[in-house]
């Protein structure tokens, strides 16, 4: 089966390279010691009672897998936003380009090789979710929802990470910016609802127009925090989820804002790669427009010289 060489390149760089483990050890070590903290809250918390309170054991898992995506939104972003620009500073960027790869082959064997990243990070995480397991708290089914969504999110992560690489010539930029949607999709939008939701309390719901209804539960379907919130209710039969939505019927399906924020996800990243895509092709005006006009200049600056001298 032939691989991207891209993501074979990557692949080979990376697990040879020491930045793999100490990744892997630190995500562990966050993930360890932000559960192990947790849990003594919940263990030592309680003045008569010592032990494992079984039904705090939902909070618990609740609060990791909350944990685990804040970890994957700050992970990815710094994986994927200097592939392209990264290239381009070591001067490696154009003979990427003379290979017979197209431009949509480059961009997707830089994402994949950030995803292949986060796979392996979903995996190394099992066995502290096996614990959960033990208290038939969740199910393998659980489980492999959880790291479905998880997985998806990061596809969209990544391609922002891509885009901004493509986008930006300077490293320390394209993070910048990343970071920057990253956080405004997960907290912006977050902001935005309570805002919205404390003004649309005040008011009857009945006298809202329609369409503030549906860009208010597009803003719902944006946010990846309203998709892990529907998972843990659709787990544990209660949740805010059905709160959230406005205008909607009274027993909404639960997973609903998971499909949906799942498809703005994968559509988003298309969409996303698809425009990395052209602006990296050199055949394409959309993706040498700047460049042109930078050649422009720079040839009627030498001919000004030229005709000077």
């Amino acid at each position: 089966m032939r691989i991207n060489p891209v993501l074979k390149k990557e692949l080979t760089v990376r697990t040879r390279s020491w930045k793999m483990p100490i990744t892997i050890s630190l995500y562990l070590f966050f993930l360890c010691a932000f559960l192990g903290l947790v849990a003594s809250q919940m263990i030592f918390g309680y003045r008569y009672y010592r032990g494992i309170r079984i039904e705090e054991l939902k909070t618990l898992y609740a609060v990791i897998t909350i944990f685990q995506l804040i970890l994957i939104a700050f992970i990815i972003p710094a994986t994927t936003s200097s592939g392209i620009c990264g290239e381009k500073e070591r001067r490696t960027f154009d003979l990427l380009l003379c290979t017979r790869l197209s431009s949509f082959s480059i961009v997707s064997g830089k994402l994949l090789s950030s995803l292949s990243l986060m796979i392996l990070l979903l995996v190394v995480s099992v066995p502290i979710f096996s614990i959960f397991f033990l208290f038939g708290v969740i199910t393998p089914s659980n489980i492999m929802l959880l790291f479905g969504y998880y997985l998806v999110t990061a596809l969209l992560f990544g391609s922002i990470g891509i885009f901004s690489s493509a986008f930006f010539r300077r490293t320390t930029s394209s993070t910048v910016f990343t970071y920057f949607l990253v956080l405004l999709l997960m907290f912006g939008t977050g902001f935005c609802l309570i805002i919205a939701r404390s003004f649309i309390d005040r008011l009857d719901i009945k006298n809202i127009s329609d369409t503030v209804k549906w860009i208010y539960n597009s803003i719902v379907y944006m946010n990846p925090m309203v998709g892990i919130g529907a998972i843990l209710e659709k787990q544990f039969g209660e949740g805010p989820i059905r709160e959230i939505l406005i205008g909607r019927n009274a027993n909404p399906k639960i997973l609903e804002p998971l499909y949906y924020n799942m498809s703005f996800s994968f559509l988003i990243s298309c969409i996303l790669l698809l425009v990395t895509s052209i602006k990296i092709n050199p055949m394409k005006k959309f993706g040498n427009k700047r460049e042109d006009k930078l050649s422009r200049k720079r040839r009627k600056k030498r001919d000004e010289k030229i005709n000077v001298g």
